[in-house]
């Protein structure tokens, strides 16, 4: 299987973690996403990174299908709970984070395209929404002590706000279960890298 990614796409991140976790071989190929390859446009007509290859051809899109198609391959270790409750409560985890990851690179590209004369409302509601979600997430850390799909996707999270806006790192408790986290080699393999 090949998977088209980046080196600093926090929805590829998740992605890779649950591979390396399940002893699931990947061939990564890096895409450029300033000038989109013809491979990566034929194998997800928006040209969105992480697209999954099979070896058949046929490709999965985007992160939340393609991590449950790699959990689904086989019973060890499972990522997403097969019970109802337990799933849907990993899966929304999984939607929190990716909502949080979507902020963070609005906020980013923002920025990188208007350094000058960004949208400050804009930017500040983003900013606001960040430090909310952080809130949360450190209010409901007991929920991500079983290390799964929901702890993944928002150490994901965190990983690429730290990695492209510094100046919104975690805090205390957080950052402390964050420094834990990312100790799993899982997570170490795969930091963002520019």
């Amino acid at each position: 299987m090949k998977l088209l990614y980046t080196k600093r796409s926090p929805y590829a991140r998740k992605v890779r973690v649950i591979a390396l976790e399940k002893n699931i071989l990947l061939h990564l190929v890096d895409e450029d996403l300033q000038k989109k390859s013809q491979r990566l446009l034929d194998a997800n007509p928006l040209g969105k990174v992480p697209t999954l290859v099979l070896d058949n051809g046929t490709t999965v899109f985007d992160s939340p299908v393609i991590c449950q198609y790699l959990d689904s391959l086989d019973d060890q270790n499972i990522m997403i709970p097969r019970e109802a409750g337990e799933r849907i409560e990993v899966l929304k985890w999984e939607a929190f984070a990716d909502d949080l990851m979507t902020a963070a690179i609005n906020l980013y590209m923002e920025k990188v395209r208007h350094p000058d004369d960004f949208h400050q409302d804009f930017t500040a509601i983003l900013q606001k929404n960040i430090l909310y979600a952080y809130e949360h997430i450190e209010k409901n850390l007991s929920k991500l002590k079983r290390f799964n799909l929901a702890p993944i996707a928002v150490a994901s999270a965190i990983g690429y706000i730290h990695f492209r806006l510094p100046h919104l790192k975690v805090q205390g408790t957080l950052s402390q279960w964050f420094e834990e986290i990312s100790k799993r080699p899982s997570m170490a393999q795969t930091i963002p890298v520019a």
